[in-house]
């Protein structure tokens, strides 16, 4: 087997080297940019700068003296309302009972900064703000993410992930670790990924779970670390020996 009886990443020619590196470390970048998409999307949910414990909580367990359209406009959605005062109102509006007679100027905020995404065609993340009763159903009490949306995102983040991770298990294969280092990393690396996904659910459970996330999130990225540098390592620096 190509583990067992390999030549290590160091003898292969100049173009493979090439090939090899330019893939690693797009990976590399591309875990980067997954992680930066994390940050922007929750580390202002507890009003405060930085990814933390609370944004983790309340992302998943949920802010539950607040509800969902509250929770939105003061993270994610804040950078699409057109001006401070826009958000001042809705804030307002919401505190105030969320009426239906008080919605006209709410609707006008949301048709000129939110609808492009939430009309009922384009319904992104199954969220539409066109009319009241639309936005009537984002006034509930917010319990984090629902079943349905915790199905997707770990459905699209688990596949393309482990598709990845496979590719840099492959050509960590390849190279001239040992084996205990290699059934350790590759092992790792693959827990890793499932301790990453499963601590959305079990943070769901309860708020003081949410410390699983930051683990398996820190554990996946030190898994894409080992497997990027360790191979590079090895093709351009690590002598033969």
């Amino acid at each position: 087997m190509f583990w067992k009886d390999t030549k290590g990443l160091m003898d292969l020619k100049p173009s493979s080297k090439i090939g090899l590196t330019a893939f690693l470390i797009i990976a590399g970048i591309g875990y980067l940019l997954g992680f930066m998409n994390i940050y922007l999307t929750y580390n202002l949910l507890d009003q405060s700068p930085g990814l933390s414990i609370k944004d983790i909580q309340i992302a998943f367990w949920g802010a539950r003296e607040s509800t969902q359209l509250e929770k939105s406009i003061d993270a994610s959605m804040r950078s699409y309302l057109k001006t401070d005062n826009d958000h001042t109102a809705v804030k307002n509006w919401i505190q105030a009972g969320g009426k239906e007679e008080d919605f006209t100027p709410v609707k006008e905020i949301f048709d000129a900064s939110c609808n492009s995404c939430h009309s009922a065609e384009a319904k992104v993340a199954g969220v539409v703000l066109v009319g009241f009763e639309d936005v009537k159903q984002t006034l509930a009490q917010d319990t984090g993410k629902s079943f349905p949306r915790l199905v997707s995102i770990s459905h699209t983040h688990l596949l393309p992930t482990a598709a990845v991770i496979f590719l840099l298990v492959l050509i960590f294969s390849f190279t001239r670790y040992s084996e205990i280092v290699k059934v350790i990393v590759i092992g790792f690396s693959f827990f890793a990924l499932v301790l990453d996904v499963g601590s959305w659910w079990l943070a769901k459970l309860a708020p003081w779970l949410s410390v699983l996330v930051i683990l398996g999130g820190a554990s996946l990225g030190l898994s894409f670390f080992l497997l990027v540098v360790l191979p590079l390592y090895e093709i351009w620096i690590k002598k033969k020996g």
